[in-house]
């Protein structure tokens, strides 16, 4: 496994434990969605909007909320400074996330 892997590995499991955190029944969540739908939590850092689109489909309106509370609190453990998804759709978030990890890990 190449350096640059191991990275997004890294972000993607960092990514994963954001996601616990923010979202009620997080690991049930995850499960449900990895049983229905092509979602699969090893990838929800390389395919954010597949993510995204299948929360949406499963929360209805309450996804946005849900959404944010996810790109605002793994900006906090990133340090990155606070934004909102109005910003940016949060495909684009987890990307600028994502950047700024690998340039917080050298």
């Amino acid at each position: 496994m190449s350096l640059e892997e191991s990275k997004a590995e890294r972000f993607n499991s960092l990514l994963i434990e954001v996601i616990l955190e923010c979202v009620e029944f997080g690991e049930v969540v995850l499960r449900f969605l990895e049983l229905n739908s092509p979602f699969r939590r090893e990838e929800v850092a390389e395919k954010p909007e597949l993510f995204a689109r299948e929360i949406e489909d499963l929360l209805g309106d309450c996804s946005k909320i849900t959404l944010e509370r996810i790109i605002q609190s793994l900006y906090a453990k990133l340090g990155i400074e606070n934004a909102r998804i109005k910003d940016g759709t949060f495909s684009e978030c987890i990307k600028t996330a994502f950047k700024e990890y690998f340039k917080q890990q050298g």
